[in-house]
């Protein structure tokens, strides 16, 4: 059994959307004719990725951990498409020091590393 959803014309907001995997997904929300907020610490990437994606798609500079730059970027959102149907929480990205392996098991990983990713 397949399902799939419609998001032809819902306003998507993806934080950390100009990293590896959500610039993933916001191609694809834009494929399937979303119109996306490409939200990235960087503006400068986040612009980039919303000119490709076309479709009225916008890039926004986010810091997620920053509740000031939290509400501007919901505000330039909000003034730009009136409402947000979907939001992906994707900001955080990776940090070698908070990456398990063979060596560092994840109990020893340092908190501050982790907490960063979070």
């Amino acid at each position: 059994m397949s399902v799939s959803f419609d998001v032809q014309g819902k306003v998507a907001v993806v934080t950390g959307g100009a990293g590896v995997l959500c610039a993933a997904m916001c191609k694809a929300l834009a494929e399937a004719g979303a119109k996306v907020a490409v939200l990235d610490l960087r503006l400068e990437p986040a612009s980039a990725l919303a000119a490709e994606l076309g479709n009225g798609a916008i890039g926004v500079a986010c810091n997620v951990l920053d509740k000031a730059s939290v509400e501007a970027a919901a505000q330039k959102v909000n003034e730009t498409y009136g409402r947000v149907d979907i939001l992906i929480n994707g900001a955080g990205g990776n940090k070698p020091q908070a990456t398990t392996n063979p060596e560092q098991p994840f109990f020893d990983l340092p908190a501050d590393a982790l907490r960063w990713v979070f």
